[in-house]
């Protein structure tokens, strides 16, 4: 969703752009401190693990490409959250930004998702979804 705000502040007209993104830039990284990175930990520290038990990580192009993402969307938001500290134009950093996201978001229920399904019995899918839960009681994710 935070990408999708994005990329809507993104078209808005010239004369109100920069302000319109400028607001959502800085509610997408207040997100991402409270949420947004916590999602790509448990993907690394509990679907990982997961996997490991049925395929080795390390040569498997699938794992590899998840966590090229995670690093260079975590370097992407840093790159932008310093643009807004020193004041930079974001317009161009936000539109790669959300570029990743809506592709790695695409990735993740095109590709990992069901690859979880896949590879992982029932009690696994059991298992992980108790511990999502766990670390997800019911809350909001508003942004």
């Amino acid at each position: 969703m935070e990408a999708l705000f994005i990329r809507r502040a993104l078209k808005e007209p010239a004369a109100g752009r920069k302000r319109k993104l400028g607001g959502v830039v800085r509610k997408f990284l207040r997100f991402w401190k409270k949420s947004g990175k916590q999602h790509f930990r448990e993907e690394e520290e509990l679907l990982l693990p997961a996997w490991s038990r049925h395929v080795r990580l390390d040569e498997d192009p699938l794992t590899m490409h998840l966590l090229a993402e995670h690093a260079l969307i975590r370097a992407r938001v840093a790159d932008l959250e310093a643009a807004v500290a020193a004041g930079e134009p974001i317009e161009e950093r936000a539109a790669e930004l959300a570029r990743l996201l809506h592709d790695h978001i695409r990735f993740e229920e095109n590709e990992v998702f069901p690859r979880a399904e896949r590879l992982l019995n029932e009690n696994e899918l059991a298992a992980l979804g108790r511990s999502l839960s766990w670390l997800h009681p019911k809350r909001s994710c508003e942004i």
